[in-house]
């Protein structure tokens, strides 16, 4: 009995493609089913794109108002955004102009408050030298009393 070439036989299987993805090794050519198992993720990205194909495909190359429309749209949506931009851009100088100016206030104001605590220590050390200056007089004039109490 001899045998022929058969599907069972090793050397036969082995110049087979591989039909399963558990016999296919990462050496080998793909198979088209692991192909397509890979690209089933895309699925739901052709579903939501599909119907926009549809409708572009059933109304021709030359209705194309609703692009042009939406192109006019978002033309003048993005004039109207650079605008926005512009005003906002102005309204920003402007703030850094009232900080600024408020910034010079408040070192003015700033120094105006120091020059005012150095009259006012100045005041006081005045003050304090008045009061000393009272206190010794008074206490001379009352041993001047007491002087002239004794004598008398």
């Amino acid at each position: 009995m001899t045998k022929n070439s058969t599907p069972h036989d090793p050397v036969a299987e082995a110049a087979l493609p591989a039909l399963s993805l558990e016999k296919v090794e990462k050496g080998s050519h793909r198979s088209m089913w692991e192909l397509l198992l890979q690209l089933r993720v895309l699925l739901p990205y052709l579903a939501r794109i599909m119907p926009l194909l549809d409708r572009g495909l059933l109304k021709g190359s030359s209705d194309n108002t609703e692009l042009t429309k939406g192109i006019a749209e978002m033309q003048n949506s993005s004039r109207d955004l650079e605008a926005q931009a512009r005003n906002q851009a102005l309204q920003l100088e402007r703030i850094e102009q009232q900080i600024a100016r408020l910034r010079v206030v408040q070192e003015n104001d700033l120094e105006d408050s120091r020059r005012l605590s150095s009259e006012i220590r100045s005041l006081r050390s005045l003050f304090f030298a008045m009061a000393i200056l009272l206190v010794v007089l008074l206490l001379v004039s009352v041993g001047l009393l007491i002087f002239l109490v004794i004598h008398t």
